[in-house]
């Protein structure tokens, strides 16, 4: 024999880390689509604001405050906030529930005319909130294409599917019968409320509105 049989050439150390960079952008990549796919951001997102409710429940009641929780589904974010002071005192402006000053206070509770408790309508109608800037509400932006869907609360027959909804957190222990539902990718989880507990579940789907 002329020579011996050549060996096999191996990878060098600069082939090596190009391969293992392209399986990470593949990866990084293919992550959104994954998650979509097993509505991980949904079921994540979901559970997220279910514990944030439950916080939100036992601050309302320890701060002898009325809080709510934001949530715009138009910009896909959600928050927290508390009343700032009394309702009702000289000098404060009136306050529709979107934030904004109104003159005519039997304009403004015509905002609140689908609330059927009529101390909890005068209330809403003059009180002004701030956001609360706690840790564990602070403002949060859903995942990737994760979005709210057709929000329900006591406030309106119908549900929400634009703008921005509120869910309300009394000081004597009570909260909003509502139905939060959260999708990505086709698949969808609702966060539910329930009023007297300040407790929040998290179900598979959309549940039948109560009438």
């Amino acid at each position: 024999m002329n020579g011996e049989a050549r060996q096999p050439r191996g990878f060098t150390l600069i082939e090596v880390l190009i391969v293992v960079a392209v399986i990470g952008v593949m990866a990084l990549a293919a992550g959104p689509a994954v998650s979509s796919l097993t509505g991980a951001n949904a079921r994540a997102a979901a559970s997220e604001i279910a514990g944030a409710f439950r916080y939100l429940f036992d601050t309302a009641a320890l701060r002898h405050q009325t809080c709510r929780m934001v949530l715009d589904m138009d910009a896909r974010e959600w928050w927290a906030e508390c009343t700032t002071a009394s309702p009702g005192r000289r000098g404060q402006p009136v306050m529709g529930k979107d934030g904004v000053a109104e003159d005519d206070e039997k304009e403004l509770a015509r905002g609140f005319s689908d609330e059927a408790d009529a101390e909890k309508r005068k209330f809403l109608a003059r009180a002004r909130f701030a956001e609360f800037k706690d840790r564990q509400v602070q403002k949060r932006k859903l995942k990737g294409s994760t979005a709210f869907e057709k929000i329900w609360t006591p406030r309106g027959r119908d549900p929400q599917t634009k703008g921005k909804a509120y869910v309300y957190f009394y000081p004597q222990g009570q909260a909003d019968r509502a139905q939060i539902p959260v999708s990505d990718g086709g698949n969808v989880y609702t966060v539910v409320t329930q009023p007297l507990t300040g407790r929040a579940r998290v179900v598979p789907g959309i549940p039948e509105v109560p009438r």
